[in-house]
């Protein structure tokens, strides 16, 4: 189901008669397997609630091939349920509390402010997506992981080159061996000298204990960058051009600061970059409603258009930064929820607030309909460049 090419920050116009008329409805995903699609704000939220909808993806029924083309390998704790989802979560839960977040938030400003220092010195017009947008998390996820100052261009690159979707599978396996191959290593010398970090923390308390194997570290820093990086530099990249289409929003932002939690919460809802939603796999017979899925049955929840529910918020396509009494999904819900999510809202706060009032005349630098976005088939949906001047 493509967006409509001139309006790419909106989703497309069928999912709104989905969620008016057919909204838990029968879908073959790409990888050739059947599955059920659920698009309404109650459906989604209840099926990411529900404990009968699992995530393990080993689960006959889960609609692995389109999200996972090989098996996770343990430490993946997106891809399992408790107990393993538990043991895992809770070894890492303490470095991504609310409070740990907002104790990170003066060291986010100072990569914020470093990253517009160098967007107000470079050339213009300047593509905000590689100065400014991936920048920021890439550099927040190094100080969580505990990458070495000097290895960060060559991290950033492998990354790089996996989310940008790079067509040559050559040149994305080699960038993965390369990521997986120097995770490796830096839990390894973690293991040997143990740093004040996540990967150092897993070292020194798990591994040295017997609690975790190495292999497991790296899986769990491989999905700490996935929940860490592309998603928030993406969240980063589309709530900066949605501010853009909607000078007044940060006009507003400018004269009225604290409103900036709000207004993140509604650019996630509005701009929800999970394009193709979560899956599930029913462990017994639910009914959803109206609809009876059977045990073994493979779910998405899409959860962007859960996030556009008419239903739930009026004028959903509108950018309203005083929107109150919602949750929106965009780091889904219940026990699976984003483990970053806490960080992600303060770096979105930090990011957003500071560019709007250091660049208050900040515009696009091209006509919107020329700017190229991800293709639909990504899992991630972004802006590919984002040419700005001011």
């Amino acid at each position: 189901m493509p967006r409509d090419e001139g309006r790419l920050l909106d989703l497309p116009g069928e999912y709104t008669r989905l969620r008016q008329e057919e909204p838990v409805l029968p879908v073959t995903l790409p990888s050739g397997e059947d599955a059920w699609l659920v698009s309404r704000y109650e459906d989604v939220r209840s099926v990411l609630a529900d404990e009968r909808f699992s995530s393990r993806v080993a689960a006959p029924g889960y609609p692995r091939g389109f999200y996972f083309p090989v098996a996770p390998q343990p430490g993946a704790f997106v891809a399992v349920d408790p107990p393993e989802h538990t043991r895992y979560r809770r070894m890492i839960m303490s470095q991504f509390t609310k409070k740990h977040a907002e104790s990170l938030r003066p060291r986010i400003q100072e990569i914020v402010d470093e990253r517009i220092d160098e967007l107000l010195a470079s050339p213009k017009p300047v593509n905000l997506v590689t100065v400014f947008a991936r920048p920021v998390p890439l550099m927040v996820v190094c100080d969580l992981l505990g990458v070495p100052y000097k290895d960060r261009t060559a991290f950033g690159r492998w990354i790089n080159t996996l989310v940008e979707g790079n067509p040559n599978p050559a040149a994305r396996n080699a960038s993965a061996a390369a990521l997986f191959g120097y995770m490796n290593q830096l839990v390894a010398e973690k293991e040997r000298r143990p740093t004040d970090d996540v990967l150092g923390r897993l070292a020194a308390q798990r591994i040295r204990k017997g609690e975790l194997t190495r292999n497991e570290a790296v899986v769990m820093g491989m999905m700490l960058l996935s929940a860490g990086y592309d998603t928030t530099a993406s969240s980063i990249s589309l709530s900066t051009l949605a501010l853009l289409r909607n000078p007044e929003v940060g006009r507003r932002l400018r004269e009225e600061p604290e409103l900036i939690a709000g207004a993140v919460e509604e650019l996630l809802r509005n701009q929800n970059v999970m394009q193709h939603g979560v899956a599930r796999v029913a462990m017994e017979d639910v009914e959803l409603a109206g609809q009876v899925i059977r045990e073994g049955e493979g779910v998405i929840a899409l959860t962007s258009s859960a996030d556009r529910d008419e239903s739930v918020y009026p004028e959903p396509d509108r950018v309203d930064i005083t929107r109150s009494g919602t949750s929106p999904l965009a780091f889904g819900h219940g026990r699976h929820s984003c483990i970053a999510k806490f960080l992600a809202r303060v770096e979105l706060q930090v990011a957003l607030l500071t560019l709007v009032q250091r660049i208050p005349d900040l515009r696009l630098a091209v006509p919107h309909e020329e700017l190229r976005f991800r293709r639909s088939s990504a899992m991630v949906h972004s802006v590919n460049e984002l040419p700005v001047t001011w």
